[in-house]
């Protein structure tokens, strides 16, 4: 079985350990799904169990053009409405997909999606640096890193090809921020909004 479907299945078990976490704010469980869909298409694309590239590459897209910036916003500004709610959240990513689609079918953009995601990752380091919160800092780093080898096509590793250094980078980036407990407050004030509206 090609390294691809192994490295695609440990980044869909990290978005699944994201996705049940009701800690976590919508707009990152949202993020998390999408990726994690991604990467389970991409396990039976590559394992050869049921190869349907077309939907891994639509799902993949998506996951770049919505799921990153959705991310992005919901480490920019853990309070936002896109990160805590599900309407507003849904409103984001449904239209960051729209464009995304139009982009990359109808303008044959990828490259605009591809620096979008890149754009989403350096805004969500340089806010974890500013914070102060080295440790996800330096997973996002390696997230960042491992995009941008993948885009470069680059081999560092032997036996890992490119995709597999996505992957591992963002399994690693998405682990980092799921254990950070940069959305710990927002949770808090979530659970305290019901009680303030019924005082």
């Amino acid at each position: 079985m090609p390294s691809l479907a192994y490295t695609d299945g440990l980044l869909a078990l990290i978005c699944l350990w994201l996705l049940t976490r009701a800690s976590l704010p919508i707009g990152v469980r949202i993020a998390a799904g999408t990726l994690g869909l991604a990467a389970v298409l991409g396990v039976l694309r590559f394992s050869g169990l049921y190869p349907i590239p077309q939907w891994h590459q639509f799902v993949s897209m998506l996951g770049a053009c919505a799921a990153f910036p959705l991310l992005a916003v919901a480490v920019l500004w853990p309070d936002a409405a896109a990160t805590r709610q599900l309407k507003f959240a849904s409103i984001f990513f449904i239209g960051m997909a729209v464009l995304g689609v139009l982009a990359v079918g109808v303008a044959q953009k990828r490259v605009l999606v591809d620096a979008l995601t890149v754009i989403s990752v350096v805004a969500m380091l340089i806010s974890l640096a500013r914070g102060g919160r080295w440790p996800t800092a330096l997973t996002t780093a390696l997230m960042l890193a491992g995009l941008l080898l993948f885009a470069t096509k680059a081999t560092v590793v032997p036996g890992l090809v490119p995709g597999d250094l996505l992957h591992i980078g963002m399994a690693i980036g998405l682990l980092g921020l799921g254990m950070s407990g940069l959305w710990q407050n927002a949770t808090n004030l979530e659970a305290q909004e019901p009680q303030l509206h019924g005082a």
